[in-house]
């Protein structure tokens, strides 16, 4: 086979999946700016044209199709694990091979077929994964084993006092779950901001934000006043693992 690295071999497939360099960009975590000019440093090194652009998207040559195939032979039962942040905290414990990106990405990789085992940061996510109906509309047919089950409250987390008025919103995460008992307990709050990472939501603590976060996160938050609230156990969710079937 030519010799290509794994992940530009990665970089190839997922553009054969997505048929966008956009889109593969978002599913690798780069820029597409970044994913332009690995492409761009590929074709050098091979010294032939590896995709075109068309009315309907991306489209491989056959000579980068040819890579592929000889990859997929070589690798024909070959898939990754694959976590959100929050379930990778817990992951990384287990799994040797973890790649660790947003569940929105995750869930991304799902749809394309590359994932064998899934860590699931929301346990909500998993119930609609199990949904036989918006599984084959969504990701198609697969069923779900769970190989391993951790379990993980919320924190409060401010750079000075913490505002309810003014939390950070994390997508596919289990703050879901804290706003529910926060309308139970009749406590006035409002999501100003919301952000696909806790990485990024922890740059916003500094400009006078506050936000519940899993406590698995602690080890990040040093610089910062942290605090439990008065519900902390009823916040106890579960991040699961899955095979993928």
């Amino acid at each position: 086979m030519i010799n290509l690295t794994k992940r530009q071999i990665e970089i190839l497939l997922t553009l054969y999946r997505t048929r966008s360099q956009k889109e593969a960009a978002k599913v690798l975590n780069i820029s597409p700016s970044a994913l332009n000019v690995q492409l761009k440093r590929m074709e050098r090194k091979l010294g032939f044209k590896l995709y075109y652009s068309t009315s309907s998207g991306t489209v491989l040559t056959e000579k980068a199709l040819a890579i592929i195939d000889n990859y997929l032979e070589e690798n024909l039962n070959k898939k990754f694990v694959v976590s959100g942040y929050i379930s990778g905290e817990f992951g990384k414990k287990i799994f040797d091979n973890l790649i660790i990106t947003s569940f929105g990405s995750a869930l991304t990789l799902l749809r394309l077929g590359l994932v064998n085992i899934l860590g699931i940061d929301d346990p909500y996510w998993l119930y609609r994964l199990e949904d036989e109906r918006f599984i084959k509309y969504e990701y198609g047919s697969y069923k779900l084993d769970i190989v391993k089950t951790f379990y993980d409250k919320f924190i409060m987390v401010s750079k000075d006092n913490f505002d309810y008025r003014k939390l950070i919103g994390i997508r596919y995460s289990a703050q879901r779950i804290v706003y529910n008992i926060l309308k139970e307990e009749k406590i006035k709050f409002k999501v100003l901001v919301r952000v696909e990472s806790p990485f990024k939501a922890i740059e916003y603590l500094n400009k006078g934000y506050s936000m519940f976060i899993n406590e698995s996160f602690l080890k990040y938050l040093e610089e910062f006043n942290v605090g439990y609230p008065a519900f902390y156990e009823k916040t106890t969710h579960a991040i699961n693992f899955v095979r993928v079937k």
